[in-house]
């Protein structure tokens, strides 16, 4: 029987999570062409502000302050 995938906790620092956010708004992005009929103009603005992948991953890792 297959092991059961790690979840990210709060302390978690890998970067395999990035690959899970991509993931997300991938199916996001499938999923919101199949909406709007094909129409990708219009899908692509839902997805601009729907998804949330980047700013999961960002959230995780901020920039370090400028000096």
């Amino acid at each position: 029987m297959p092991d059961a995938p790690e979840e990210p906790t709060e302390d978690s620092t890998v970067d395999d999570w990035f690959g899970q956010n991509a993931a997300r708004d991938q199916d996001l992005a499938d999923e919101l062409v199949d909406q709007e009929g094909g129409d990708l103009a219009a899908a692509e603005a839902r997805f601009e502000e729907e998804a949330e992948g980047q700013e999961t991953y960002e959230a995780g890792h901020p920039r370090p302050e400028d000096g």
